[in-house]
């Protein structure tokens, strides 16, 4: 009974990011982000990750894409529990009303109880291990309407620090991949350096690369270009993802994966896998959890 609830539930969040984003959407059944083990199946734009044991006990809907509105991102949030309890309730009203077999209205009727009392317990806002349920997402979401949002010390730093990387360059505006060749030169520890350069040398001699003339350290303000502008103005639905208050740069480069000609895409092998390839490297760091 538990197991088919909790894909009512991850599904119910997939159909909603399916109709939104247009873009590829992750289920994990039995797990919140692991696919070792696991059975796929590939739907269309739905992809499903099931355990190789029937006792799930958890789910997680990962979308692919950042790009839907606060309200929509609620309809998301709640289509989970939502929806799993309004299949189990149409599937015991059709079993009264067809007049079933007596055990299959029992087990309409089990299956509603517990569904209502997932529905009740899922959105009450809770954090677990580090794991916000839909609760506490749906009660940052409503929270997010109502304040401003604010950059954490870090993302300062680092827009401070891509407007020198691209005066140092010969640049006279800032676009994501100074923003990225900035965040591969800070010190912090989930630098995205790791990820995409094997050793400095290889780092530096990418930065070389785009160098386009003498650095003018005259230079007043830049501009941020277009793509820059619309990454810092979708970030706050990137913490979505974990429990921040604040806007780190893993927001704003989570962010810029959906931004369309985003220099900040440019700099993988493969723009499909770079969101995933963010989220787990920032969930190595605990970065998406920051307060």
């Amino acid at each position: 009974m538990w197991p088919l609830l909790i894909v009512l539930h991850e599904l119910g969040h997939a159909l909603p990011a399916l109709l939104f984003t247009r873009a590829k959407v992750t289920v994990y059944l039995g797990s919140y982000d692991d696919s070792a083990n696991s059975w796929r199946t590939q739907l269309g734009l739905l992809e499903i990750y099931a355990k190789r044991s029937f006792f799930w006990n958890v789910g997680r809907c990962v979308p692919s894409s950042q790009n839907m509105t606060t309200t929509q991102q609620i309809i998301m949030v709640l289509g989970g529990a939502v929806g799993a309890f309004a299949v189990a309730a149409l599937g015991f009203c059709g079993a009264l009303v067809f007049d079933l077999h007596g055990a299959l209205k029992l087990f309409m009727f089990s299956l509603t109880l517990v569904a209502a009392a997932m529905l009740v317990g899922n959105l009450a806002p809770r954090e677990r291990n580090g794991m916000a349920n839909d609760g506490w997402l749906l009660k940052q979401l409503l929270a997010n309407r109502m304040v401003q949002n604010t950059f954490a010390p870090e993302l300062e730093q680092l827009i401070a620090r891509s407007r020198e990387v691209a005066i140092d360059l010969g640049y006279d505006y800032i676009s994501t991949r100074h923003l990225f060749l900035a965040d591969c030169l800070m010190p912090y520890r989930y630098s995205l350096a790791n990820v995409f350069f094997p050793d400095p040398a290889a780092r530096e001699a990418y930065y070389e690369q785009h160098r386009v003339g003498p650095a003018n350290p005259a230079a007043g303000s830049l501009p941020l270009t277009q793509e820059f502008d619309q990454a810092l103005r979708r970030a706050p639905a990137a913490r979505r993802h974990g429990l921040s208050k604040q806007l780190y740069p893993c927001h704003v480069f989570l962010a810029a994966t959906e931004v369309a000609n985003s220099e900040f895409n440019r700099v993988a092998m493969d723009a499909a896998t770079l969101p995933q390839t963010l989220l787990s490297h920032y969930r190595l760091f605990d970065e998406l959890w920051k307060r």
